[in-house]
């Protein structure tokens, strides 16, 4: 589940916002709020989000502002604007910055709908992106995109990242022989199939656990495994610490 941060000066906005049904629908949950700007950056320095969506016009720091600092000490950090009918020019400011959209209030559901899906997409992106670099170190040459099969192998498996997959799953996908695979990716990357996977999945573990959004149990459950002592057995062995020792580092 993806992290949002509510900015909002007005209370009862706030609430009529989180009371919205289409966050959860869409993947969302809200783990923070903020009354202006400046209280935003004070919590994004103890609080990792996905994604901020803030009023424009607030007091001490309007939501422009906070974008600016924000974007140089978090990049990757997605802004949505909520703005007023006659502020729509500092909306549109706010998407020259790389905003990835605005509402217009009073905010409807299905137009928060439609931008949330909009966010959905930026955030995977994100993350296939961030996937596939992974998967660039792990080969034994830099020529990933000449490989078009281990380019769509990389891409399934990150699309599939929430689920357990056998190597007959992804030669049934991919129309090819699992050991043809199999001794592709050993090649490329001089890894089994397994360990290959298994690199991918608790690479994405750790973006998860630097967040402090997830408890260990919710990573695991996130990441198709059946329980997390098997997840934390899995973990060790590719990061060489526990989930919970990794947890403690990032708080050093």
């Amino acid at each position: 589940m993806y992290s949002a941060m509510l900015v909002e000066d007005e209370d009862d906005l706030r609430g009529t916002y989180k009371a919205m049904k289409t966050w959860g629908r869409n993947g969302f949950s809200i783990t923070s709020e903020a009354e202006n700007g400046v209280r935003a950056l004070e919590l994004l320095e103890k609080v990792s989000v996905d994604v901020v969506f803030t009023d424009i016009r607030m007091p001490l720091m309007d939501g422009i502002t906070l974008m600016k600092q924000a974007a140089e000490k978090y990049p990757g950090l997605l802004f949505v604007f909520v703005s007023a009918h006659h502020n729509f020019e500092y909306a549109r400011e706010g998407i020259h910055l790389g905003a990835v959209d605005y509402l217009v209030k009073p905010v409807l559901e299905s137009d928060l709908e439609a931008v949330l899906s909009k966010v959905c997409t930026h955030l995977r992106n994100q993350n296939k992106n961030g996937m596939n670099g992974l998967a660039e170190k792990l080969f034994q040459d830099s020529d990933m995109e000449g490989d078009l099969m281990m380019v769509k192998l990389c891409d399934y498996l990150w699309e599939n990242i929430h689920r357990q997959l056998t190597m007959e799953d992804v030669a049934e996908v991919m129309g090819m022989n699992k050991d043809y695979i199999g001794r592709r990716v050993k090649l490329r990357t001089g890894h089994t199939f397994r360990n290959f996977y298994n690199q991918i999945k608790m690479e994405y573990a750790k973006q998860l656990i630097k967040q402090g959004t997830y408890k260990v149990y919710e990573v695991s459950d996130l990441l198709g495994y059946a329980s997390p002592d098997h997840f934390s057995q899995i973990f060790k062995s590719v990061v060489q610490m526990t989930p919970a020792s990794y947890k403690k580092l990032g708080k050093v």
